[in-house]
């Protein structure tokens, strides 16, 4: 060990490197108790330890060198001895022969600590990923599968023969069609553009996503990185926010919800989720919209433009390219649907979901397109359906013992049309269709004294209304169903028009003495053979400055029957019967148990025996059919609705 550490020292110093060990044991034989290799290793060691030390001596001996002159006597005393090629060792490592540059081993130096520190960096931002990664997995909204079928659903209106009258939506189209009723070229076409390893993937497609980023780069892109998976857990659970955030708890949401449920069931869901365009969502309500067809009549061409909307549906839409859409040379921009539905064609073919012969096909056949959208058009009937709505609304409301306010009523036609309902009306199209031909193209309505006030516009709708107006109620008296209502003389041209027969109350003058007073004076033992003074006399309670209304024609002066006071509308005879016998209070009464709105009531002479109280058309109309009837049944009810 001695040895072993002169050896060291010399090198230490810049002196000639000598091996020099002590006689290696031997055994029985003579020969190294170490199989021989004791002298290499101990040479290797020494050798090891002399490159280690050795550049800190050179170091050291340069750094001299360049701060003092060294005289010649120094200097060949520092000089190494050469020894004998032959006779010096060779070990594993040789001796540094000259002295490190000082810039290499800063850059050397500069080199580990950059790559150390690249290490250390590298790990920490992996832990910091790793844990913010952490966070927003712990952090990801809980996966309420029932959500991804609780899609905003159309509702449906139809006639009182059960024909359909129109759709009933809000701002967005939608129509559920499970995953039977959608036709396998339809899938396809979805499959082959959109996640092509569907079957396939967990929830995650890192081949898809890599050949996204490339044809971006290329700039031919196709198809997005997201799997159909993902697209719905970002519809119907996160948000369309750009963020990591959402797309590290879209992947791992992915993968629980492919975890969780079957293939199909994913597929259903998206398909009847997924934006196609002009309010629509889901294909169904899509094919109806642009082609007017059902799931089951499309062609493979109409399969590829739809799913080829998915990725960019306004860009693509088939029917701003036709109609709306034009190149500067007056060409339509359909070329940009076709294309893409070129692209959807390709891919299924590549991917063996048609053959040759139905590609070549499909590539020349002509897409019909719908100018007009049938469910955007104003539906038929337009005065009986807006009032239909209305009276469901009024019904669901006292269903759930909820005030009427503007609040309430709009949450509820709110739920009306995004809840898939079906609402059956009890109108009778033929009768309806002759009530509003008639009051429309009736010629004999009385002149305006204003000539210039025969026509009105209405500042904010901008419609303008001839006048005067008229309005009309049809009640089957057997039943109590509404089977036709028109609110105007002119036919709707927009929803929400103002609709008289239920919205506009007018004075209904003698038309209300049979419900107001003779109704109840029956009622409180008159007969029609009851004889009432018929004579410009005060009648108590009545008001006004004389005290009693106007007699008009004086043939049935003196004392007349309750009959004649009927037949030929005796104001004078109303008027003392609603006063001797029956009581303004009690005829109010009478009034707002046949329908009538309290609230347009005027209790009083002239309101309850003349008809100055305001009722509308729907009132009168409901009231005289159940006076008719004798049926104690009170409020407006008459409207037949099932809602399923």
């Amino acid at each position: 060990m001695d040895n072993f550490k002169n050896e060291h020292n010399s090198a230490a110093d810049g002196d000639t490197l000598v091996f020099e060990s002590p006689a290696a044991a031997t055994n029985a034989n003579g020969e190294p108790a170490d199989g021989g290799n004791s002298g290499f290793f101990k040479k290797t060691f020494a050798s090891v330890r002399s490159f280690f030390a050795k550049p800190f001596s050179d170091k050291k001996g340069a750094n001299e060198s360049m701060h003092s002159k060294p005289n010649n006597k120094n200097h060949s005393r520092a000089k190494r001895t050469s020894p004998n090629k032959a006779d010096a060792p060779q070990g594993v490592f040789a001796p540094r022969r000259r002295p490190r540059s000082t810039l290499l081993a800063i850059v050397f130096t500069v080199i580990k600590l950059v790559v150390v520190a690249g290490i250390l960096c590298g790990f920490i931002g992996l832990g910091l990923v790793l844990g913010i990664a952490k966070a927003y997995i712990d952090t990801t909204p809980t996966l309420d599968i029932s959500a991804l079928t609780e899609s905003d659903r159309t509702s449906y209106i139809y006639d009182g023969n059960g024909n359909m009258i129109t759709t009933f939506a809000s701002m967005e189209y939608r129509d559920w069609a499970n995953i039977d009723e959608i036709p396998d070229n339809l899938k396809n076409a979805l499959i082959a553009v959109e996640d092509v390893r569907f079957y396939k993937h967990s929830g995650l497609d890192f081949k898809r996503l890599f050949s996204a980023v490339i044809n971006t780069l290329r700039n031919t892109n196709t198809h997005g990185g997201s799997t159909i998976t993902q697209q719905l857990i970002k519809n119907k659970v996160l948000s369309n926010v750009q963020s990591y955030k959402r797309k590290i708890q879209e992947a791992y949401l992915a993968y629980e919800l492919e975890s969780t449920v079957s293939k199909d069931k994913i597929l259903e869901a998206y398909m009847n989720d997924v934006y196609l365009g002009d309010s629509n969502y889901g294909f169904k309500t899509a094919a109806k919209d642009y082609f007017g067809k059902e799931l089951d009549e499309l062609t493979i061409r109409e399969c590829a433009m739809l799913a080829g909307m998915v990725q960019k549906p306004n860009v693509t839409n088939p029917r701003a390219n036709t109609y709306k859409r034009f190149y500067s040379s007056g060409r339509n921009k359909m070329d940009i649907t076709n294309d893409r539905t070129n692209v959807v064609l390709k891919a299924m073919y590549d991917e063996g979901f048609i053959t040759r012969a139905e590609y070549d096909a499909a590539l020349v056949e002509h897409v019909n397109i719908l100018e007009v959208s049938a469910q955007k058009q104003l539906y038929d009937m337009a005065y009986f359906v807006e009032y239909g709505v209305y009276d469901v609304v009024t019904h669901m409301l006292e269903a759930r013992d909820l005030a009427d306010t503007p609040a309430n009523r709009a949450e509820i036609e709110r739920e009306l049309r995004t809840g898939g309902y079906h609402i059956y009306l009890t109108v009778k199209p033929d009768i309806q269709n002759t009530v509003q031909q008639t009051i429309t193209e009736w010629q004999n309505y009385p002149r305006l004294r204003n000539s210039a006030a025969s026509e009105i516009t209405d500042p904010n709708s901008g419609i303008t209304s001839a006048q005067p107006q008229a309005a009309s109620v049809i009640i089957d008296q057997h039943t109590g169903y509404i089977v036709a209502m028109v609110g105007g003389r002119e036919e709707p041209i927009q929803k929400r028009q103002l609709n008289r027969a239920y919205q506009s109350s007018m004075p209904v003058g003698s038309s209300i003495k049979p419900l107001a007073v003779y109704g109840p004076a029956l009622d409180m033992g008159a007969t029609p053979a009851t004889c009432v003074l018929n004579s410009e006399l005060a009648i108590d309670g009545y008001g006004g400055e004389r005290g009693y209304p106007k007699i008009g024609s004086r043939r049935w002066e003196g004392l007349t029957s309750v009959r004649r006071g009927i037949t030929s509308s005796l104001n004078i005879v109303a008027a003392r019967i609603l006063f001797d016998i029956v009581t303004p209070e009690l005829s109010a009464k009478y009034l707002e148990r046949l329908g009538v709105d309290p609230s347009r009531i005027n209790v009083d002479g002239p309101g309850l025996a003349l008809g100055t109280s305001g009722i509308t058309p729907l009132e009168m109309a409901a009231a005289i059919c159940l006076h008719c009837q004798r049926r104690h049944v009170y409020g407006t009810h008459l409207l037949h609705d099932r809602c399923c």
